[in-house]
């Protein structure tokens, strides 16, 4: 038999849970995050586009552009300006990289979209890095306009990779419109495969957590970053 104290927690957990999810997500907040936001501490940059909402009637409020598919439903488009440097949210080892594209090699998929370059391969022409934290996910930094070759030289050695080691500098590489921007999402491991499946993530950097208390940076905020960068091997 259920006892009246039971019942409460029940429905308390179902108060929560529903209350997550009718801010727009599939949604059980962890414990504690073990991501921070994957630039230098004390930078603040803004959210361009963020995870895919929807409001009470159905329309989107929230990465309406491109978040609106189970491939990137739970990523981020972060205002970084071209060579801003790109640090690692979460330590982990390099899975995947490609640094080779040139850093305006951009475009889309359609004559009227700015960029040299129209071609319907053009998503999967952008330099890269993603990174496996070795439980299943991965996160991927896209659009880089290079990649550190120390994270190059770690793709080959499978050497651990820090929080808040340099992974490259932020770029417009690949299907941007030319328009420079780090798109950031955690994704399921899949071998050999770059762009997977997104899954829900937060971050525990204060200004994030300030703002947000599931720590959810939000489409049209900015957030001042908490990653301290790691020290450059000697």
């Amino acid at each position: 038999m259920v006892t009246r104290r039971v019942r409460i927690l029940l429905i308390a957990v179902l108060v929560v849970i529903l209350g997550v999810v009718a801010a727009g997500y599939l949604w059980v907040p962890a414990v504690a995050s073990l991501y921070k936001l994957p630039w230098a501490a004390g930078e603040r940059h803004a959210v361009l586009q963020g995870n895919s909402q929807f409001n009470d009637s159905e329309h989107c409020v929230s990465g309406c552009a491109t978040h609106n598919d189970d491939a990137m439903r739970f990523a981020w488009d972060f205002d970084l300006p071209e060579g801003t440097e790109v640090l690692a949210a979460r330590a982990g080892t390099v899975a995947l990289m490609n640094g080779s594209w040139r850093p305006d090699h951009c475009g889309g998929v359609t004559a009227d979209e700015a960029g040299p370059v129209t071609s319907q391969f053009i998503g999967n022409e952008a330099n890269f890095v993603q990174i496996d934290h070795g439980d299943g996910t991965s996160a991927l930094y896209l659009h880089l306009s290079e990649v550190s070759p120390e994270i190059e030289r770690k793709a080959k050695t499978r050497e651990p990779v820090a929080q808040g080691e340099l992974l490259g500098l932020s770029g417009k590489t690949g299907y941007t419109q030319c328009l420079p921007h780090l798109h950031f999402q955690v994704e399921d491991s899949v071998k050999a495969d770059w762009f997977t499946t997104s899954q829900p993530v937060s971050f525990d950097d204060p200004d994030v957590l300030a703002q947000n208390p599931l720590g959810i940076p939000q489409e049209g905020q900015s957030y001042v970053s908490g990653n301290s960068p790691a020290p450059a091997n000697p």
